[in-house]
């Protein structure tokens, strides 16, 4: 799903799984229930296991979730900041930034979650960070990226930034507005194209 082999909506047959990984059915079988269980995968009782599709609704929540998350803690990051951590957020903005590509891949999502990861385990709460990082697979890993345009990554960049900047002059009020800011524009940005008006 990481490498976008398995795709929003596709079906899963463990049968297949199990040839190709070369073991026996029963461990891939639970290893599917699992990835249901956690939201990953559908379960339809007589037709198997899909690779669940994100729904408008669902997404709106998981972002809200997020910008709750990240707008809430913002200030103990700052509080609890080192140059050590600050440092390692610069370098998560820097792999973004530095990202070369002529079309949108996941790996710009992996690089932007670990942008705002490394910016949340600044508050030295270890569950917080991997709920948060759980929660941003749940919205990356669920929808097609083939028609995000390039023009909303430098935009991205921009925003990063600025919520960098904010940090690093230690404006919690500041920061908090940035992050709002930038959650806004990936949902205007992002909607659109995965949820297309009929």
């Amino acid at each position: 799903m990481l490498d976008y082999e398995l795709v929003p909506g596709q079906r899963l047959v463990f049968v297949d799984l199990a040839k190709r990984l070369q073991v026996s059915r029963t461990p891939v079988n639970n290893a599917l229930s699992i990835l249901a269980q956690e939201g990953y995968l559908d379960f339809v009782p007589n037709q198997g296991y899909s690779v669940h599709k994100l729904s408008k609704k669902e997404a709106e929540e998981l972002y809200q979730v997020r910008e709750v998350l990240e707008v809430g803690f913002i200030g103990q990051a700052i509080r609890k900041m080192t140059d050590k951590k600050l440092q390692k957020v610069e370098r998560c903005k820097l792999a973004y930034e530095n990202l070369t590509s002529s079309r949108v891949t996941r790996k710009m999502f992996i690089l932007d979650t670990d942008f705002h990861l490394a910016i949340m385990e600044m508050t030295g709460n270890d569950l917080l960070a991997q709920r948060y990082k759980d929660l941003c697979r749940k919205i990356f890993l669920r929808f097609r990226i083939e028609d995000l345009v390039m023009s909303r990554i430098e935009e991205i960049r921009r925003e990063h930034d600025r919520l960098f900047e904010a940090i690093c002059l230690k404006d919690v009020e500041l920061a908090k507005a940035r992050v709002r800011e930038h959650h806004k524009n990936s949902r205007e940005n992002l909607f659109p194209l995965i949820f297309p008006s009929k």
